[in-house]
């Protein structure tokens, strides 16, 4: 007998102008099922997740669910995505903007995360909100709130507020917070991106005991068909420019590690520094990030900066790109001079080229692809310096290089995420700055476009062999060929290889 349907979609397909973003297909969803999509960028997948969980409305196509809403509500409310579309949207919606995160103090607006994760919060309850059986409801979200706690390691980050955590941690109280709603279904958009190896277990632990219970159907989606956990029952492959394949019955895939080390070379001493700290001291509160901490890159330095999600890498980035007030109380020397010593912000950020996934959510989605890569000359998410003939060539040949001149005149919010990322890319390399800044610059990136990206951006450094690279990453496969230094940092104390 076949099982229960919990969900259908019928869809003609979804066009943008010429270009198709998902293609015309019946998708059947039963009980007991979990699905993998896989697909590179620009395939669909992120469109397939918000239209099945009714973020995106299609007009011409058809979406039913098979299960009802809790306490009167509609069905849609028991659907979860943890995604990085989402973490943006939560995250504007607290006011959580970029240098918040480096700059809280006690009056900022930002929750702690142990009232974001709080039974009000989750359950969208109003402080004159009158619930029928609260009690009990509250006592039972209370035993299921301490067990997800400590399965994903979020217990000991309750004090801190949402806006000051790290990559890493902020993904995982995403994922605790979906959880802690009982969802009927759970869209996972990449939810391993930007994870270490610690945090990558957590996860997949916790997601394979979510679909061992039975009361929570899940679906995968991401740019690696051997991310997709072996508890996927069905998988649907979507290629290039919206095609798809039919599902197919999964096979199981071994995992593999997602961490590397690069070797170090000779550091060549006769160089002039370009980042300089000195006995580096930054804490939140009671929580210490660095004490004491020394590290000099000089001119035409490639610098790997590696480390488990909560050991500071974030943090050393925001002091290269100004973004952290802590660095004048510090002895902080970026282009040979201390910090606070009469520049502006913006005398620092000219000189820098950055990408980031702090940055990547504070871009406009309805400024063009074009603007998003010019305004890498106005240090600002929007284009707002001149629009020269000399400018507007260099950014043009950028996106060229990417594959994406054709995209250029097209909101930079209706591209994929793995282009966006490379838009970005261009938007740092535009105005050759002398200090290069990429934190995580491959997420999100499907194979082809990882190596279209690592190569555009080794070409770039032999060419200029005076710019200094600063790069992170989590992924074996997205470090690229120029680096020649390493620093490795650690939990708690940090230690450099």
């Amino acid at each position: 007998m076949a099982k229960k349907l919990i969900l259908r979609l019928e869809t003609p397909g979804i066009r943008f102008r010429r270009r198709r973003l998902l293609p015309s297909f019946s998708f059947e969803w039963r009980d007991g099922q979990h699905w993998g999509v896989v697909g590179p960028n620009g395939s669909g997948k992120t469109l397939l997740l918000r239209l099945l969980a009714g973020d995106f409305h299609d007009p011409e196509a058809s979406l039913s669910y098979g299960f009802p809403g809790a306490r009167g509500r509609d069905p849609e409310r028991r659907i979860a995505i943890v995604s990085l579309e989402r973490q943006a949207e939560t995250l504007a919606a607290l006011d959580a903007y970029v240098q918040m995160r480096w700059n809280s103090t006690e009056e900022d607006s930002t929750p702690r995360l142990s009232d974001w994760l709080s039974y009000e919060s989750v359950e969208e309850i109003g402080p004159f909100e009158l619930q029928e059986g609260s009690e009990r409801d509250r006592a039972a979200f209370a035993r299921r709130r301490a067990p997800l706690l400590r399965a994903l390691d979020v217990e000991r980050l309750l004090d801190r507020r949402v806006a000051e955590l790290s990559n890493g941690e902020t993904r995982r109280a995403f994922l605790v917070r979906a959880l802690l709603s009982r969802p009927r279904i759970l869209l996972f958009d990449d939810p391993l991106t930007g994870l270490d190896d610690a945090s990558s277990a957590l996860v997949r632990r916790e997601m394979e005991r979510l679909a061992r219970s039975g009361n929570t159907s899940i679906l995968f989606a991401s740019v690696r068909e051997e991310s997709i956990p072996d508890f996927v029952t069905d998988v649907l492959r979507l290629g290039p420019d919206g095609e798809s394949d039919s599902p197919t019955v999964r096979q199981s895939d071994s995992p593999r590690s997602l961490v590397t080390c690069h070797s170090s070379l000779v550091t060549c001493h006769s160089s002039p520094s370009v980042v300089s700290f000195r006995s580096l001291h930054v804490a939140y509160g009671d929580h210490t990030v660095f004490k004491d901490f020394n590290w000099t890159i000089r001119r035409g330095e490639r610098w790997l900066l590696v480390g488990p999600n909560g050991s500071g890498k974030s943090t050393l980035i925001a002091l290269l790109n100004g973004d952290h007030l802590q660095a004048y109380a510090n002895d902080v020397r970026l282009f040979g001079r201390r910090r606070g010593t009469g520049e502006s912000i913006w005398d620092i950020k000219r000189r820098i080229g950055w990408v980031s996934p702090e940055l990547h959510l504070t871009m406009e989605p309805d400024q063009t692809v074009l603007d998003t890569v010019l305004s890498g000359f106005s240090d600002s998410p929007f284009a707002l310096a001149p629009d020269t003939p000399p400018r507007r060539r260099a950014a043009l040949g950028f996106l060229r290089r990417l594959g994406l001149a054709a995209r250029a005149e097209d909101p930079f919010g209706t591209l994929s995420g793995g282009e966006q990322r490379l838009v970005l890319l261009a938007r740092a390399l535009v105005k050759n700055p002398p200090l290069l800044v990429l934190d995580e610059p491959c997420q999100n990136l499907d194979a082809a476009h990882r190596r279209r990206f690592l190569g555009l951006l080794d070409r770039t450094l032999r060419a200029s062999p005076r710019t200094t690279l600063v790069y992170t990453t989590h992924l074996a496969d997205a470090v690229p060929a120029c680096i020649t230094h390493r620093l490795r940092l650690g939990l708690p104390a940090v230690r450099k290889d």
